[in-house]
């Protein structure tokens, strides 16, 4: 078809053993029922090298009574054209009709796996076929534009333009929200809470997520003109301390954790409000910001707390932020992933979140507030006599705010200097409390800034003591 959306299919993948998945089982089928509701196929993945064991027996048969959808057999490691068919052949006990023998790692038989699937589904020949019926209504009406449609669908064959699809999600807009923390402290419970069905296996034991879960959600907008919002929240796996992961599929779980911290606008750090801050949730906090990613500190488990009064809450807030100082610009939500309490904030904060990742200040703005921040403070100077002079900043990029400040030697601005001004900045500037600032110090020569045509500086050239005048060394006057 020459329009493609995108399909919810549920693929069966175990690769854990029969004796964890018998512990799981009632959990697991609790799940799938959830998600059953909005299939348009279902595809069994079973191992062709290890035949058909009673595992996938059970697999199949929960399948015929619980799914009413088209289920696709795919008998993966079948890429031996001698071998394959007699491999795939020993699943036909299933009766889930003909098994498709396919290789996941070669790509042997995906397309005509893919075809099949294509062709159970009603609703995909029902959308192959909506533009024609909709032209035919259109020429019902007004038979003068065949012409017109015909050149159209020509000129539609032939462009390499942007399809439908595309065209809709450059207007939809889809914002990738990471679920990080530790292990166990709530995050699967916390987006199915978000969602109000089980997306995500949940149990007491830590580690039961053991790969990255995406969602996507899709909010209308309130007044119904702007295009609805898309929300791809991303549910990671629990991420222990680097000394206690061994290589082997926790290694490769946590790096696919890392990487959705990564690639995400939004990253919701998850603690434990009964537990505390341990030094891994400050390691985490560290990596969100070293990331650039904006940021909202999430304390689930809210509802355990004891002994709170009016005072618990002011308590808890100063803790936290006196805890993981590298996010002191995030804001924190108290919630409980069990009573949904709190759980309804989420999407407003997400979206000041994202708005603040993109947000972007006029030169003239920030050159205003770096003057005012020097006047109140001005850089120390170091024991030998030297003093960073500021010149200029402009802010360079966004995702996350980027703030190149041009000095006479970047070396001479120490560590305090720079939170400083990260802190006047956000005094002096709204919108900037959930994402990081990032701030590059660029060494530049007096003439060179003189030369640029920028003589009155924030604290004025070099030497001058900020009154603005051009007079950077004695001999130059």
């Amino acid at each position: 078809p020459n329009e493609c959306r995108p399909l919810n299919i549920y693929i069966l993948l175990f690769v854990i053993n029969p004796g964890l998945f018998r512990f799981f089982a009632h959990i697991f089928l609790r799940t799938c029922r959830g998600g059953c509701a909005s299939l348009v196929a279902a595809v069994l993945v079973v191992d062709g090298l290890a035949g058909c064991s009673p595992m996938d027996l059970a697999l199949a048969e929960f399948l015929r009574k619980e799914v009413n959808v088209p289920v696709h057999v795919a008998v993966n490691k079948c890429e031996s054209e001698k071998t394959g068919m007699l491999n795939a052949a020993d699943f036909w006990q299933l009766g889930l009709g003909e098994p498709m023998p396919v290789s996941a790692i070669h790509g042997v038989g995906t397309a005509e796996l893919l075809e099949k699937i294509f062709e159970s589904v009603p609703e995909l020949a029902a959308d192959a076929l909506r533009d024609d019926s909709a032209d035919a209504e259109l020429l019902e009406d007004f038979p003068y534009l065949s012409g017109v449609l015909e050149k159209n669908r020509k000129a539609a064959a032939n462009a390499p333009g942007v399809n439908l699809r595309e065209q809709i999600a450059q207007e939809t807009e889809e914002i990738n929200v990471a679920i990080v923390g530790r292990p166990n402290v709530g995050k699967s419970s916390l987006l199915n809470k978000l969602f109000g069905d089980q997306r995500a296996i949940v149990s007491e034991m830590a580690g039961t997520t053991r790969d990255s879960i995406d969602a996507l959600m899709e909010r209308p907008s309130p007044d119904g003109i702007v295009p609805p919002v898309l929300y791809r929240f991303v549910d990671t796996a629990g991420i222990r301390r680097k000394n206690k992961v061994d290589f082997g599929p926790e290694f490769f779980m946590v790096n696919r954790a890392l990487r959705a911290i990564r690639r995400s606008d939004v990253a919701l750090l998850v603690l434990d409000a009964t537990a505390g801050v341990a030094e891994q949730d400050r390691i985490l906090a560290q990596k969100v910001s070293d990331d650039g990613r904006a940021c909202i500190i999430v304390c689930n488990k809210w509802d355990a707390v004891v002994n709170k009064d009016d005072t618990t809450y002011e308590k808890s807030v100063r803790y936290f932020r006196m805890e993981l100082p590298m996010v002191r610009w995030a804001p924190i939500l108290f919630v409980s992933a069990v009573t949904g309490q709190h759980c309804k904030k989420f999407y407003d904060l997400v979206d000041a979140a994202v708005a603040a990742h993109r947000k972007r200040i006029s030169t003239a703005v920030l050159n205003e507030i770096l003057r005012d921040a020097i006047m109140w403070q001005p850089p120390p100077s170091r024991r030998s006599g030297a003093q960073a002079k500021i010149y200029y900043c402009n802010q360079v990029s966004v995702r996350p705010p980027t703030i190149v400040v041009f000095v006479n030697d970047p070396k001479l601005v120490s560590d305090n200097y720079k939170r400083y001004l990260d802190r006047k900045f956000r005094e002096s500037l709204d919108g900037f409390e959930s994402t990081p600032i990032r701030w590059l110090f660029r060494g530049r020569r007096v003439r060179d800034v003189m030369r640029a045509g920028r003589g009155n500086t924030m604290n004025g050239d070099p030497g001058d003591g900020g009154s603005g005048k051009s007079y950077p060394y004695p001999h130059a006057g």
